[in-house]
């Protein structure tokens, strides 16, 4: 993918926009009302299998805690920049988490209703419920498509659930709750950030067992890791001194790490293509780039138009099949 085909999509939260930039100059190509103003704030992303459309997840009106949900997943036409309308989960209310499985189908998680939910893209129809037992808000796929796993902020517990089945497997223990998590590229280990520390825990994806734990210096959001798998991305923010960072760390030494400042809360990050450096979404709108090998911000940053962006995603119009 060329630098000069390539859009930046972001979900802003002020504006309840899904937000295209030119990823070669940082200028706003599209800003696609997605949501309602206070009370569906756009939280998280994912694109179809074709590359055609966007499913942004209308959390709700605030945030995780004193969040009143909304129950909607809005769909918006990638090829003209178009909201092509909303799914209607009814009853199910709470849409965070979204992710697109090999064969195509939306994984969406639905805290407040503690469930999963398996819709259709094209129908747009609910498929499968999944009863989680907890509200689970986040999920993370393996490299191999066969397994999902989702956190449940503080209740202390990952559960593992079987895609082809859509089952749960298994509920592993935590520490405390969990924020975001990740999948190493091999799918041998689970990197879960501490619901309320300033922690990093690996579990083993084969055992179902924590194996070791690691510190940081804010208290974790996402990780996100580089495409050779070596490099570690983690969003953590230090709340009481009102202080973001980067941190990278080392996949297999997690206590090998380097920490980067931000202006603000950082959420998502997006590695390049090469892994040598990566944007950061912050709460104050800014998008900085950060050279991985340096640990510093550089030139080449962006600003997403709004506050509060969340998620952060590479996207190529020339590749839509």
């Amino acid at each position: 993918m060329s630098a000069a085909s390539r859009l930046i999509l972001l979900t802003v939260k002020e504006n309840v926009s899904l937000t295209a930039l030119d990823a070669a100059t940082g200028d706003t190509v599209a800003c696609v009302e997605v949501g309602t103003l206070n009370t569906g704030k756009p939280h998280e992303l994912a694109i179809s299998a074709n590359g055609a459309r966007g499913f942004v997840s209308l959390y709700g009106s605030a945030d995780y805690g004193p969040n009143i949900p909304d129950n909607r997943i809005a769909v918006v036409d990638l090829t003209d920049m178009t909201l092509a309308g909303h799914i209607d989960l009814n009853l199910y209310k709470g849409p965070h988490a979204l992710v697109i499985d090999q064969q195509g189908k939306l994984w969406a998680t639905v805290d407040h209703s503690r469930c999963v939910l398996v819709i259709d893209p094209d129908s747009w129809e609910i498929e499968t419920t999944i009863w989680l037992e907890t509200p689970g808000h986040f999920l993370a796929a393996s490299p191999d498509g066969k397994t999902l796993y989702a956190s449940s902020k503080e209740y202390p517990v990952i559960t593992e659930i079987d895609i082809a089945s859509r089952t749960v497997a298994a509920q592993i223990p935590v520490p405390v709750g969990a924020q975001a998590i990740r999948v190493s590229h091999d799918g041998a280990r689970l990197f879960v950030g501490d619901f309320h520390r300033p922690l990093l825990h690996v579990l083993d994806t084969a055992t179902r067992k924590l194996v070791s734990t690691h510190e940081l210096t804010g208290v974790p959001g996402w990780p996100f890791l580089s495409p050779d798998g070596k490099t570690l991305a983690v969003t953590t923010f230090d709340e009481p001194n009102e202080r973001g960072y980067v941190e990278l760390l080392d996949a297999d030494d997690p206590d090998s790490r380097r920490v980067v400042e931000v202006a603000d809360e950082p959420f998502h990050v997006l590695f390049s293509d090469d892994g040598s450096h990566l944007h950061a979404a912050l709460a104050n709108g800014g998008v900085p780039r950060i050279d991985v090998a340096s640990a510093t911000v550089t030139d080449g940053g962006y600003h997403a138009g709004g506050t509060m962006p969340e998620a952060i995603v590479a996207y190529d119009p020339g590749a839509v099949a």
